[in-house]
């Protein structure tokens, strides 16, 4: 009982924690948005360059209302969806491959190394010649940004649950082979979250210099014609899609390590032949 209450009392601290670090977070966002209007407000900066906050919040629903920002937001998701599945499916398929293998990771470890570590961006120019620029070209251009993220992440988290697989035996009491700390889950999400902002940043350099629709080309028009307050708005737009994202993909990995820790297979009796951990 002692030790149940201790776990208990534990969880709880951990879990007030958590929240008090969510409230700073959304507090500094709060803020910073007191300082932009105040900076304003008292002519600390150019309101033609920076604009009122309010000016943007409401320019912002009068897009929505008016559909204006609909077609640049959709244009802008469906490219990048298309693009991080191309990307991620065979970077997933890869990367569990040559984390079993040592051999298959020897082999092609340096070449997809050279080829991830070159900016997708400057090869804008050649996947238009190949791709063309309708948003096939863009699906193409995601896709081969967010590869390596993933891919590289995928690799090392199979072969380390791999080495803490051969081992048998786990670091603590109270940990299991089966915990999902100990399998490659965490490091698949890392990549998919770092390939996703890989991805949208690459994404929105393509609509920049080769497309006719998106949020960046909705910035670029905007910024061409000094309508700040319509970059700010096509900027926010940007930013909450790059954190609904984040968001979607955080809340798979919480709904799997939920399942994976409160899977029956994963109780006190279970043997490693059983039960691998990737």
């Amino acid at each position: 009982m002692k030790v149940m209450s201790a776990m208990h009392s534990g969880h709880m601290k951990h879990l007030n924690n958590n929240v008090l670090w969510a409230v700073f977070g959304i507090g500094l966002v709060i803020i910073w948005l007191f300082l932009w209007e105040w900076s304003v407000r008292f002519g600390l900066s150019r309101q033609f360059f920076v604009p009122p906050s309010e000016l943007i919040a409401l320019l912002y629903q009068s897009l929505f209302v008016s559909g204006e920002l609909r077609p640049h937001i959709w244009a802008t998701v469906t490219r990048f969806i298309g693009g991080f599945v191309m990307g991620a499916v065979p970077a997933l398929w890869l990367g569990f491959i040559m984390g079993r293998n040592k051999r298959a990771c020897l082999r092609y470890g340096p070449i997809f190394t050279v080829l991830g570590l070159i900016p997708v961006l400057s090869a804008l120019p050649w996947f238009i010649i190949w791709f063309g620029v309708r948003d096939f070209g863009k699906w193409a251009i995601v896709s081969a940004a967010v590869f390596y993220p993933i891919l590289y992440c995928t690799t090392n988290g199979v072969r380390i649950s791999q080495r803490f697989w051969d081992k048998g035996s786990s670091p603590g009491i109270w940990l299991k082979p089966s915990d999902w700390a100990y399998t490659a889950g965490p490091w698949i999400f890392t990549g998919l979250k770092l390939g996703s902002i890989v991805g949208v940043a690459t994404l929105f350099g393509a609509e920049m210099y080769a497309s006719t629709s998106g949020l960046e080309f909705e910035v670029v028009v905007a910024g061409a014609t000094f309508q700040m307050a319509r970059v700010y708005t096509a900027m926010f737009a940007a930013a909450f899609l790059v954190y609904a994202i984040w968001l979607c993909l955080t809340a798979m990995e919480f709904a799997l390590a939920r399942r994976h820790t409160g899977n029956p297979s994963a109780s006190a009796d279970e043997t490693p032949a059983h039960n691998p951990p990737v």
